[in-house]
């Protein structure tokens, strides 16, 4: 079920009475401690309340933060953080899926000596970022790379909040219409089928529409061209095989649609800010 009439009103008074004070940005380690939340989307954590005392990966190394009321961690995918919950605190933390955004408002209340209680209201967007959503992330995870904590990142992680939030209140509007159903079908479809067979023309085939209509669904219901989507279906599943298989790059780029290693090398790059190489070397099993 989803709680968006709990979760709402905590997100406008933030929007409303609260400006973005300073932006954390979390950072791979080469070990991370026993239970910290480590999974290969990137999350957003805006602290609403009290005080937010987490563990980081920052500069190679474990720190300890305590994240002040206004105050915003963001933890790139395949980077991790461990909070410590006894402390007065109330933390949205919103997670960037593939087919979906995860939205949890976590309160946490010590009374004196006792354990003190925790308390969880999540709320589903079912659907991936979008539009100017898609962009602000990845600026964010830009800003990640280059370590760039300053004013551009407050804006940037404020707007992604209320793109958020707008997102929630079109969840009332009356239900999606055929032709987001028959986009969020083929999204689904290039999921699973995104190797050198598939191109635009082959897709369209399949689901017994025109080239330029595809094109056109892709614009308008998700904000992303048709290559620009698949492109990043194939990167995904490149990270996936560098990070669990000893596949040559050779074997990657031919298994996962691209022409040759080179080009992949440059197209990974380009989204990820690693060469294959250094990306394996981080993330390898």
């Amino acid at each position: 079920m989803n709680n968006f009439h709990q979760i709402n009103p905590h997100i406008d008074h933030f929007l409303q009475s609260t400006h973005c004070q300073k932006v954390w940005f979390a950072s791979h380690t080469d070990t991370y401690p026993e239970n910290a939340f480590l999974v290969k989307f990137s999350r957003i954590i805006y602290v609403l309340e009290g005080e937010y005392r987490t563990m980081i990966g920052y500069q190679g190394e474990h720190t300890n933060i305590v994240a002040k009321k206004g105050e915003i961690i963001f933890i790139p995918s395949q980077t991790w953080d461990l909070p410590d919950w006894h402390t007065d605190c109330r933390a949205l933390t919103v997670l960037f899926g593939h087919y979906q955004v995860g939205m949890s408002l976590t309160h946490s209340t010590i009374d004196g000596d006792k354990d003190g209680k925790i308390s969880v209201n999540k709320a589903t967007i079912n659907e991936p970022l979008q539009h100017e959503g898609f962009y602000l992330e990845k600026i964010l995870n830009d800003l990640a790379i280059s370590q760039r904590p300053g004013t551009a990142a407050k804006c940037v992680a404020e707007g992604l909040l209320r793109y958020c939030r707008e997102k929630t209140e079109a969840l009332i509007e009356p239900a999606q219409s055929a032709t987001h159903h028959k986009w969020r079908a083929i999204t689904l479809y290039l999921q699973k089928n995104f190797g050198p067979g598939i191109t635009r023309e082959t897709v369209a085939l399949e689901y017994n529409i025109s080239p330029n209509h595809l094109s056109r669904l892709f614009r308008e219901e998700g904000g992303l061209g048709f290559n620009e989507y698949l492109t990043l279906v194939r990167i995904d599943r490149v990270k996936m095989l560098l990070s669990q298989y000893q596949m040559s790059m050779a074997d990657i780029a031919i298994r996962t649609g691209f022409k040759d290693c080179s080009y992949l090398g440059r197209v990974f790059r380009r989204h990820t800010g690693m060469t294959l190489g250094e990306y394996r070397a981080s993330y390898g099993s």
